[in-house]
Order: structure tokens, then sequence, then C-alpha cells
């Protein structure tokens, strides 16, 4: 039968369904849809202060760093203008001047870290936003629990066993203090197992001109290598940062 226009109408074809319906339809697109709704909902001052968030030392700043272990002590400058095999320099070992033995087996052991610090057990990018949980908050600060990513706890094995717990001052909005625990005892690799690990990181606020910088850290270690326990404290200070030039 002809149209009242008088043409007929062209076959029926139907209507495709477009690909990012099928991807959700399909569960591939619900994830990431999840983390990023959930990650939208969260206060202002949480979101500001994970965009700013960096486990590790600021580029571009020099500082000094007093390390004290099992009754030993350190103290160094690390300055990133300077040559990469001498921005590490040994100010006092042991509560005095380093004499010139101490100074050349520190030049050795120091000059190929090239890096500004320890590497951070996690880095940012390794953060799930979708997995955190608001543990308790008043009007100054928030705790959070937070997990990491599935592809970083994959490439990572040590990450899938640790809880990471956040503590969020609101003004200024920064990560003021992290806290990595591992969560059960565990054998990273064969011979050495892992009874207790804690690491804790506070952090000073930032303020004009300057971004949130580490002030104190500190870290446990209980476990055993073969057959012999091995335990060690660890207390990190850092003072004096400056921009470098």
């Amino acid at each position: 039968m002809a149209s009242s226009s008088g043409s007929s109408p062209g076959p029926y074809r139907p209507r495709r369904e477009p690909s990012a319906s099928r991807w959700l339809r399909r569960g591939l697109l619900w994830p990431l849809l999840v983390a990023a709704t959930a990650f939208a909902e969260r206060p202002a001052y949480l979101k500001e202060a994970l965009a700013k968030f960096s486990p590790e030392t600021p580029h571009g700043w020099a500082y000094t760093l007093r390390t004290e272990s099992d009754g030993r002590e350190t103290v160094e400058r690390f300055d990133p203008a300077r040559p990469p095999d001498t921005r590490w320099t040994l100010l006092r070992a042991n509560g005095h001047a380093p004499t010139p033995d101490e100074l050349d087996k520190y030049i050795k052991f120091k000059g190929g870290q090239t890096t500004s610090a320890t590497q951070a057990t996690f880095r940012k990018e390794d953060l799930d936003p979708g997995a955190l949980t608001l543990i308790s908050e008043d009007a100054q600060r928030a705790d959070y629990r937070c997990g990491f990513r599935e592809q970083s706890a994959n490439s990572d094995k040590m990450l899938a066993h640790l809880v990471l717990r956040l503590r969020i001052c609101k003004q200024p909005a920064h990560v003021e203090k992290y806290t990595l625990e591992l969560r059960e005892p565990y054998s990273p690799v064969l011979g050495v197992k892992m009874h207790e690990l804690a690491v804790d990181q506070i952090y000073w606020p930032p303020t004009d001109g300057r971004p949130s910088l580490p002030w104190r850290g500190t870290s446990h270690f209980r476990g055993r290598m073969f057959i012999v326990p091995v335990e060690e404290n660890l207390r990190l200070t850092y003072s004096d940062f400056a921009p470098s030039p």
C-alpha cells in the first residue's frame, strides 16, 4: 500500500545499538562508570587533596634528611641541581662529622642513586579512587581507607597485601598522613617471611608557592630470612627544604 505522500517506505533496518551501550550492557564499562561516579560524589576537600598528593618527595626541591635506625644516625643533604653522582652529601655520621674513610664509602654507595629519595612503596597512580571508604571525620580532618588498582596490585604483588589509610586535612586540603600496614604474614620470595610491616608518612601543609612536603616518616619490619629473625625500625626526618634553581 502506498503511503499518503505517494512514496513507499524503504526496507526496515533495525537501529544499531551504540557501542557504548553494548559495552555497558555486557558489563565492560560498568566498573569504570561506578568508580567515576563514586569519585565525582566525593567531597571537594578530598578531591583537591588527592589531586595534589604524591607519596614521593616533590621534584625540584633540595632538603636535609636525617635517618635513624638501630642506634645509627646519618644526616644527608640532597640537591637535585647538582650532577647526578654528587646530589647526595653526607653531613653527619653517628653524631660526628664524617671521616675521610666514611666519606669515601658513602660516595661509593650513593654514587649511583640519582633519585631524590628511596623509591616510595606505591605511586599516586596505584590508588583506586573508587575504593575510598570513609572511616571517621570531624570538622578539621577525615580518615579514609583506600585500595589499589587491580592492575597495580597485579604488577606489584606486595600492594595486594597492604592496607592503606589516608588522613585528610580539610583546610588547606592535603593528605596529612598515610599509613601502610601488612594485612597478614606474607612471603614475597622463597625463604623470606614478613610477619609485620607498618609505614607512616606525615606531611607539612602546603603554603603559597610551596607544595605539601614530607616531614617525618617511620617504618617497622619484623620477619625472617630463612631461619634468621630480622627486625628493623627506621625513622626519617626531613628539614630545610629549598626550591632548587
